[in-house]
């Protein structure tokens, strides 16, 4: 069981340097919507989102960019932000580099705090923004 969790680790770490490479001169993108769980807060999953950027600007990939907004859900009269599900971009800016303990540690407060309920990767043209 130990060797199927390692080996789906290193596979999705693999499959994230290919999709990179996949986008060409363009950038790529992650888009995952998270569900916060029964323990989770929304400050802890907010700290988990700083914690990511910062491992990332110390790794020296200051190209890359976040955007963490709640999700928009029906309400009466219009819609409201969600108090449990958040949408997150990581737009790449460069390969990423190898994982650390800074790296498992902001994974596990994602862990401690919220589900991903979805995750998608898509190539953005250069120049082209998410958030401000």
């Amino acid at each position: 069981m130990k060797l199927l969790l390692v080996a789906a680790a290193a596979f999705a770490v693999t499959s994230a340097a290919h999709a990179a490479g996949a986008c060409g001169t363009d950038q790529m993108v992650t888009m995952r919507v998270s569900k916060l769980s029964a323990s989770g807060t929304p400050a802890g999953f907010l700290d988990a989102v700083k914690d990511h950027k910062a491992w990332y600007a110390s790794h020296g990939m200051k190209d890359d960019s976040f955007v963490t907004a709640p999700v928009l859900t029906p309400a009466k009269g219009g819609m409201k932000p969600s108090a449990s599900e958040y949408v997150t971009f990581h737009v790449y800016g460069a390969a990423e580099p190898k994982h650390d303990a800074a790296w498992d540690a902001y994974v596990a407060k994602y862990k401690a705090n919220a589900t991903i309920d979805s995750e998608t990767r898509f190539c953005l043209p250069k120049g082209a923004s998410i958030g401000r």
